[in-house]
């Protein structure tokens, strides 16, 4: 897979040390769907690694699936948060980048 990110999206990135995951969780009821996530966190021994100029993003293999393309890009717009865009839809958007259980 490919990652990414956008001037805007970078921009509103702080450099830091720590990766940033990108999540996928599966909410919901009878109906349901996946609801992704930003947040800073230490990548772990399932994770799948992509460096980004300075940024480091880290996903699971679980969250490749849901995403479901070759290509994901990170971008940011100031009405909507950062957004997560394949060539085939827009998975999220409104999304915040922060820690993970603030």
């Amino acid at each position: 897979m490919i990652v990414k990110v956008t001037k805007e999206a970078a921009e509103r990135m702080a450099s830091t040390d720590k990766p940033i995951r990108i999540n996928g969780e599966l909410v919901g009821g009878c109906g349901m769907n996946v609801e992704f996530a930003l947040w800073w966190d230490t990548e772990g021994p399932e994770d799948e690694a992509y460096q980004v100029d300075s940024l480091t993003f880290v996903i699971d293999r679980e969250t490749i699936a849901y995403i479901g393309s070759e290509l994901l890009t990170i971008d940011y717009r100031a009405q909507q948060g950062f957004r997560m865009v394949t060539p085939q839809q827009i998975l999220a958007y409104g999304l915040q980048l922060k820690e993970r259980w603030s």
